[in-house]
């Protein structure tokens, strides 16, 4: 049974994010405004070495949607999500939380104006939580990887098997139910959130509407992520054009 989503809190974990914090609020004030809903977006600086919590309380300034800035040393992907989770549901206590919805994302992202509408979409068609796919930025990803990371995605048609934090709606009554993000994962902690929501009989509906811009870079915040995939998909590259730079150079 869907519900009518009356608030909305937007997660966004962040760690030395300066250069692109800007960005990612920006995108999400613009999706937030869209919906018509009562919001507040909390961003959780992880153990950053740079501004970037100083960044963000400048940004908030111009954006319609309050911002709630929290900082910690988590290490720890699920840690800085929790914290993110935690500290904008308190803005909205004792209000009831199955008509709350949780929208996270990650500080290197860019979301389209409708994102935010989607999700609210599927919640009112009895989603729990909603598991969004994700794309790369063609004008910044060189063309062999954007190509190579498109051909690999594997989403067919209207479905998908991906999760990834940074496009993971969820209801925030089905959060608390099963615990909510691990505070200790410091990576996988979107996949162990589903497994969870999966195992309390909770609707995830994957969706291929619901898009988010990640940035391409290969050198990522936590080992193994999202960039460390990306990465992967790079280094046969690499390979392949040095076995080509030896074979030239043999013939020469």
């Amino acid at each position: 049974m869907g519900v009518h989503v009356a608030s909305i809190v937007v997660a966004i974990p962040a760690r030395n994010e300066r250069a692109l914090i800007e960005r990612a609020l920006a995108s999400i004030d613009a999706a937030v405004v869209r919906t018509s809903r009562r919001a507040v977006i909390a961003v959780a600086a992880d153990t950053c070495l740079d501004d970037t919590a100083a960044v963000v309380r400048v940004a908030r300034s111009s954006l319609a949607t309050p911002v709630v800035v929290v900082e910690g040393r988590w290490r720890a992907a699920g840690g800085a999500r929790a914290a993110a989770v935690a500290a904008a549901l308190e803005v909205f206590r004792p209000a009831d939380l199955s008509t709350i919805w949780i929208a996270n994302t990650d500080a290197d992202c860019v979301v389209p104006s409708t994102w935010l509408q989607i999700h609210l979409d599927h919640a009112a068609d009895g989603a729990h939580a909603v598991a969004g796919v994700v794309d790369l930025d063609p004008a910044t990803t060189d063309p062999e990887l954007l190509a190579q990371f498109r051909a690999t995605y594997g989403v067919h048609g209207m479905s998908h098997t991906h999760v990834h934090g940074a496009n993971f709606g969820v209801r925030a009554d089905a959060y608390e139910r099963v615990g909510g993000w691990n505070s200790h994962a410091v990576v996988g902690e979107d996949h162990e959130l589903l497994r969870s929501l999966v195992a309390a009989e909770l609707a995830v509906h994957h969706v291929t509407d619901s898009s988010v811009v990640t940035s391409s870079r290969t050198a990522g915040r936590v080992p193994a992520g999202f960039a460390g995939r990306l990465a992967r998909l790079v280094t046969p590259q690499r390979g392949r054009q040095r076995s080509r730079f030896l074979r030239t150079m043999a013939a020469s």
